[in-house]
């Protein structure tokens, strides 16, 4: 099995070296990521329609604290801890060493380095203490139990010291050693932020690669991150300001935030950094999703971004034969060194084999998901305390399952969002059960017909779904170009499509356009703020005027 993490972490350096790292242009620009998609981008926000939703009892904070954002430490006053392979030198006071294992008892400043082979840092300190770790270039494996384990405290602050490598890999079987169920890599039972400008790598043969109880910060850093369950994992909420990630989740979420105890939480708040999912299930997952910038790339078996309601353990899948068995040695894994450039997305999946389940994949009828409808107002319930919502940023996903699910709304206020969705009947590129209100921003969905919903008619930036007669190839590239010919955007999906979403704001009401697909093209006149062909290959489909 030691090959097969080895494939996952290779997976990474490659990924590292094609992947697109994306800005977003202000203003009426010209923006391309390249080989896929050109685009021209005017920002316009109506702000009678609401970009979030009021029925949803989540409270998102915004905010990051100056201590969240602050890598600085006063090194003649911090405690210093240095590993030797099984030893440990304790240099200060707070923190004692006993048998590989070295636990933090007191508020302070640590700043640790070195390699401890099978040990582990525990932190159990007063409920109002709070612990500042630097990560000073260190290398820990941990065989049962969590590398780094925070039991108690009232908040962690794990700073990755500038220019260092640290390294963090668990087994796969822990060992609890008290009530808590600690399923992570870096395991926290109180508030954890992280941040600096160093390189975490970290594999996760058990579960979660970074898993918190409470919140989930991210501030800066690079971070290297294979799991067998969630890359990242915060109960309460995940809140990403900057940094640069490279997440492979084998049976999980690329980043899960859901809170079955608390209708108020269970968020991801993504304010900036480059986020590559290379492998999940889920891409992004919470009850609330908000993207307000930063360039985010995402390969789903399932869904691209999900918001609905539960619990993270809800949907605990067996991961007994896809666990990396055996203790792995930081000497049997090579970490790549992550240097995002220009390049093109990650490849998907190949198509579905008939007769084959596709993850998420659903038939008319079924219940608790949203799916056909005019505009969104279909026969599912719509859970209020669900929404996503998009501002800003680049977005690309590929997905197996749907693009954008929202078991509640759907808002999208700017940035520029470019979906490949299913080719199976049972998904959509856009499945949303409220409303899908767009009032800024470039969104371009293909997919298939069979489940495809455009936005819904409440919205105040014209779009248009049409839906082909015949599936169109993967690489066939989209364009629409108004009546002087101008290319408004163009899109290469990555897969077979028969259903596509377009929205822009150069759009205007009862102007002509014309859609080319390959050899092909339609002309489309917007009689209303969305606009359909009628030509539903499926179930019926929204905005069908």
């Amino acid at each position: 099995m030691i090959k097969k993490l080895k494939y996952f972490l290779a997976i990474i350096t490659t990924m590292a070296i094609i992947l697109t790292g994306c800005g977003t242009n202000q203003g009426s620009q010209t923006e391309t990521i390249t080989g896929t998609v050109t685009t021209t981008t005017t920002t316009t926000i109506d702000s009678s329609i609401p970009t979030s939703s009021s029925t949803s009892q989540v409270v998102v904070d915004r905010e990051f604290k100056a201590s969240d954002l602050d890598v600085g430490y006063e090194d003649s006053t911090a405690t210093h801890i240095t590993f030797d392979g099984s030893s440990i030198d304790v240099s200060g006071d707070g923190a004692i060493a006993k048998d590989s294992v070295l636990t933090i008892n007191d508020e302070g400043t640590y700043v640790i380095s070195g390699t401890l082979k099978y040990g582990q840092i525990i932190v159990d300190a007063e409920d109002t203490d709070k612990v500042q770790i630097v990560l000073n270039g260190i290398t820990i494996t941990c065989p049962d139990n969590a590398p780094i384990y925070i039991k108690n405290a009232d908040k962690t602050l794990i700073t990755l010291e500038k220019g260092t490598v640290n390294t963090l890999i668990d087994g796969a079987e822990y060992v609890q050693t008290n009530d808590n169920n600690v399923d992570g890599v870096i395991y926290s039972t109180a508030d954890l932020t992280i941040n600096g400008d160093g390189t975490l790598n970290i594999a996760g043969n058990y579960k979660h690669g970074i898993a918190s109880k409470d919140d989930l910060l991210i501030t800066g850093g690079t971070f290297n991150i294979t799991a067998v369950k969630d890359a990242l994992n915060g109960k309460d909420c995940v809140k990403i300001k900057d940094g640069t990630f490279i997440l492979s989740a084998e049976t999980g979420n690329g980043i899960q935030s859901k809170n079955g105890d608390d209708a108020t939480k269970g968020y991801v708040y993504i304010s900036g950094g480059e986020i590559t999912v290379i492998k999940s299930q889920e891409g992004i997952e919470g009850t609330v999703i908000i993207i307000e910038n930063g360039t985010i790339n995402i390969t789903a078996e399932d869904d691209g971004f999900n918001a609905s309601v539960g619990s993270s353990d809800a949907a605990e899948i067996a991961t007994e034969e896809t666990n990396i068995t055996g203790n792995q040695k930081p000497e049997d894994i090579v970490f790549g060194e992550i240097v995002p450039v220009p390049g093109e997305t990650v490849p998907v999946p190949g198509e579905k084999v008939p007769g084959e389940k596709v993850p998420g994949e659903r038939v008319p009828g079924e219940q608790g998901k949203g799916g056909f409808g005019g505009g969104g107002g279909n026969s599912f319930e719509v859970s209020a305390n669900c929404y996503i919502s998009i501002e800003g940023g680049t977005i690309v996903i590929d997905a197996s399952g749907d693009g954008i699910d929202s078991n509640g709304n759907l808002y999208v206020s700017g940035g520029n969002t470019y979906v490949s969705g299913p080719t199976n009947s049972g998904n959509g590129g856009l499945d949303y059960n409220g409303v899908a209100n767009i009032t800024g921003g470039t969104v371009i969905v293909t997919g298939s017909t069979g489940m495809a919903q455009g936005f819904s008619d409440t919205s105040t930036q014209y779009s248009l779904l049409n839906n082909l007669t015949t599936n169109s190839d993967a690489g066939t590239e989209i364009k629409l170009t108004d009546k002087d010919g101008n290319v408004l955007v163009s899109y290469i999906p990555k897969k077979q499509y028969q259903s596509i979403v377009i929205s822009t704001p150069d759009l205007t009401k009862e102007e002509t356009y014309t859609l080319t697909f390959g050899d092909q093209n339609t002309e489309i006149t917007l009689t209303s703020v969305v606009t359909s062909n009628g030509q539903q290959a499926g179930m019926g489909g929204p905005g069908k005027r």
